[in-house]
């Protein structure tokens, strides 16, 4: 069980360096030899792909140490796997809760507050009443971090989920329903029984009434191309042929679309599956780096409780028992986070 063990060991361990404001990727010049926190060494500062790559190996080596467990172990590891995807929505929960849209500096009890040292294992910490300073590049190297963590933990999830509760395909419910039963009855006779395919499980279903008004408050924030391709997702459940990319700060989307959702504008699904599907259709753009959403991050703004979008899109406001959509005043459209 090495790889298993390699796998939980790196992404609930993270290694703060202690280094000068000066030495910083983004230099800061002003009280230049004051002590700062640097994460940049793992993520690169929005350079991460060696990490991510790494990261994906220790997963793969996870499944494979996995794939050796009998049932009853393997429902037990599985057991313990999502109870970690769960500390991963508190920390994204938190860490929602603290930082700032447009912040460059950060209290010094940041990482506390957060509770990232409870949580996980937290190297190199020191009190804090050291006052080292936190910035956002430090911030921005936390998120990349946690997202590409989280991301392979998922995947690891899903993928012991379908092992040990199987479900059929789109492509094994199109044969069926070509087939006649009795044939894919004796075709899958010795295999074991998978959860049917339903089309309709868990896809959004916009109240019409509402689409236009909502796609006229986005349509900014996407190119002609893929605003198109939303428009037809939306209102045919056209699959666009990539992710679309929202260009902006990264939880006005997610916001968006579960305001809709908690107002009924949004239907055929819960919350979770809401989640997945903004996975699949879609990307969100800080400027130059396209970034991947994960699915603790998601789950932390629209299954949470909180209200995490210091600038939202809209809201969905009632007049008349009546609800209406109505655009916000933006702070800033395209800020860092």
């Amino acid at each position: 069980m090495n790889g298993l063990i390699q796998f939980l060991t790196k992404i609930q361990t993270f290694n703060l360096l202690t280094i000068t404001k000066v030495e910083l990727k983004s230099p800061i010049k002003e009280d230049g030899n004051k002590p700062a926190y640097s994460l940049a060494h793992e993520t690169h500062y929005y350079d991460s792909f060696t990490y991510k790559s790494e990261i994906r190996v220790l997963k793969d080596m996870a499944l494979i140490d996995l794939l050796s467990l009998t049932d009853t172990s393997l429902k037990r590891e599985y057991e313990q796997l999502k109870k970690l995807k769960e500390r991963f929505k508190l920390i994204w929960t938190n860490f929602h809760q603290y930082y700032g849209e447009l912040k460059a500096k950060y209290p010094s009890n940041f990482i506390f507050s957060i509770q990232l040292d409870y949580l996980f294992i937290v190297n190199n910490l020191q009190s804090d009443y050291k006052d080292i300073y936190i910035g956002d590049e430090f911030v921005e190297s936390l998120h990349d971090t946690l997202k590409i963590r989280d991301k392979f933990l998922s995947e690891l999830v899903s993928e012991v989920d379908e092992i040990l509760n199987p479900r059929e395909t789109f492509e094994e419910w199109m044969v069926k329903q070509e087939n006649q039963p009795e044939q894919v009855e004796d075709a899958t006779a010795k295999l074991p029984p998978k959860i049917p395919y339903n089309p309709d499980a868990g896809r959004p279903k916009f109240n019409r009434q509402y689409i236009d008004d909502f796609l006229q408050l986005i349509r900014t924030y996407f190119s002609e191309e893929h605003f198109n391709q939303l428009g037809a997702l939306i209102k045919a459940e056209e699959q666009p042929a990539n992710q679309m990319i929202f260009n902006g700060n990264s939880n006005k989307l997610a916001d968006a679309f579960k305001q809709l959702y908690e107002a009924n504008l949004i239907v055929g699904c819960n919350k979770a599956e809401l989640e997945k599907w903004i996975l699949k259709h879609f990307l969100y753009s800080n400027g130059d780096k396209v970034n991947e959403y994960s699915e603790g991050w998601l789950s932390a703004i629209i299954s949470s409780d909180t209200k995490v979008c210091k600038s939202p899109i809209l809201e969905v406001r009632m007049k008349d028992k009546i609800p209406f959509l109505a655009p916000t005043v933006r702070n800033k459209k395209n800020s860092k986070y």
